[in-house]
């Protein structure tokens, strides 16, 4: 039995992996699967393999749910897997695979990864978060990004902060360059996804409750 942990909020296309990896499986190694959907560091634990759905940025982003892990493969779901990669310690060892992939090239990915875990020589060894390089934002910039979040124009931040629009716009500028973004979508999306995650040392949601 194989433990499959897939966090993507999408359930027409988590129905659709799980068809496919029911039939991988099945087919090429004759193992039944159990699938999970809850990131908790009880379920990573246990996987074989994780499915990880990130937005643009995330991968530079802390993913402490990951110190749970014990072996496997973790796959990056992406837009644009050109755009991706590794980073923290969490994400060394991820595959990044686009979304808009074939079945073909799913397919392949999967045989490389499982055959590389299957091999007597491999060991997987667990990351530290010591050297770990993932952005950290400053206090203003958490500023920033949280009153984006509450929906606040660039104009009416620089009211509340007490500073000009060049400012904001210079922070705004600045954690675009920090994250490869390259839009104010994606620039939402990955403030969206911090605040859902309220991953150290970054707490935006907590910052959100407090201010």
């Amino acid at each position: 039995m194989l433990n499959i942990l897939i966090k993507e909020k999408d359930s027409f296309f988590r129905d659709g992996l799980q068809r496919f990896l029911v039939d991988f499986f099945t087919h090429n190694f004759r193992h039944s699967l159990h699938f999970d959907v809850e990131l908790s560091r009880e379920y990573v634990s246990a996987a074989d393999i994780i499915f990880l759905a990130l937005c643009q940025g995330e991968n530079l982003t802390c993913y402490p749910e990951l110190l749970a892990r014990k072996k496997g493969i973790v796959i990056g779901l992406v837009e644009d897997e050109q755009r991706f990669t590794a980073c923290p310690s969490c994400y060394q060892d991820m595959i990044f695979i686009s979304r808009r992939t074939s079945l073909d090239r799913m397919t392949e990915a999967l045989f490389i990864a499982w055959y590389r875990t299957q091999l007597p020589s491999f060991r997987w060894k667990n990351k530290s978060c010591e050297e770990c390089q993932h952005k950290i934002l400053s206090l203003q910039q958490i500023r920033v990004m949280v009153n984006f979040y509450r929906g606040l124009s660039v104009g009416q931040i620089a009211n509340k902060l007490n500073t000009s629009d060049k400012t904001i716009f210079t922070h705004k500028y600045l954690l675009m360059q920090k994250f490869d973004l390259r839009s104010d979508f994606e620039l939402m999306a990955l403030i969206h996804r911090m605040v859902e995650k309220n991953a150290c040392p970054n707490r935006l949601r907590d910052y959100l409750t407090n201010s």
